[in-house]
């Protein structure tokens, strides 16, 4: 789904580790075609909002990261056994 117009045009970023203790909470609106995932930090809390695309192309790109972190990681525990 595009921006919407009426929206306020600043600029936010923020950053947020997550950990093994980090908590999620979902919320669904099924007659929207949309959900929120909100991000429990210890000091921050973030809502990431999307309509059901968004979401599964968010779920698409974390699916890619995982597998280039494990190929990166393999590759570097192989150079690192190669070369001892």
């Amino acid at each position: 789904m595009a921006r919407p117009a009426f929206l306020p045009t600043t600029h936010v970023e923020v950053g947020v580790h997550v950990y093994e203790t980090t908590r999620y909470a979902t919320r669904l609106y099924p007659e929207q075609d949309r959900a929120t995932v909100r991000i429990d930090g210890s000091d921050a809390h973030v809502t990431v909002f999307g309509h059901h695309s968004d979401l599964v192309r968010l779920r698409d790109v974390l699916a890619e990261v995982v597998t280039q972190l494990e190929t990166a990681r393999s590759q570097t525990s192989t150079t690192s056994t190669t070369a001892a």
